[in-house]
């Protein structure tokens, strides 16, 4: 399982982290927000709750491991 997760941080870069996670961020707050400013005032949306609920936490991890993968190549190619 290790050379899986290690072949795949290797083979993305810095910047596809970022993108996918400001992306599955976008993916689970923007349904949501769009139900609050167009759907019906006495609404449940729970399943679009549940969504924004799982995908931000998710979303941004994603996007934290791209930050430190940018920060990391940051001081590696400065040492050099």
């Amino acid at each position: 399982m290790i050379d899986l997760e290690e072949k795949l941080i290797s083979r993305w870069s810095a910047r596809t982290f970022l993108i996918a996670g400001a992306v599955i961020v976008a993916i689970g707050y923007l349904p949501l927000e769009m139900y609050i400013l167009l759907g019906p005032r006495d609404g449940n949306p729970i399943g679009l709750g549940l969504l924004f609920i799982t995908a931000t936490p998710l979303g941004l991890l994603i996007f934290v491991i791209g930050l430190i993968k940018l920060i990391v190549r940051y001081f590696l190619d400065r040492g050099n």
